[in-house]
């Protein structure tokens, strides 16, 4: 198998992984995000992608309070 996941074609490139319309780990379904070989930077970079997925996790959900989590009370 590949680890690449398939073809790596020029519109596959860099941030456009898996496609564009997924690219950035981000999906249409919301929460849902991807990491792995399919999404950049790639096969062959250990955990950058889990990585790269976390932080575009954070950065959505800046602001937002976990449903579990109650606010301090004084």
């Amino acid at each position: 198998g590949s680890i690449f996941q398939g073809e790596q074609g020029m519109n596959q490139m860099a941030f456009m992984r898996p496609v564009p319309d997924m690219a950035q780990y981000a999906t249409p379904v919301g929460g849902l995000y991807l990491c792995g070989a399919g999404t950049h930077p790639g096969g062959g970079v250990t955990a950058a992608s889990g990585h790269n997925a976390a932080q575009r996790i954070l950065k959505d959900r800046r602001g937002v309070r976990w449903p579990w989590k109650k606010r301090a009370t004084a």
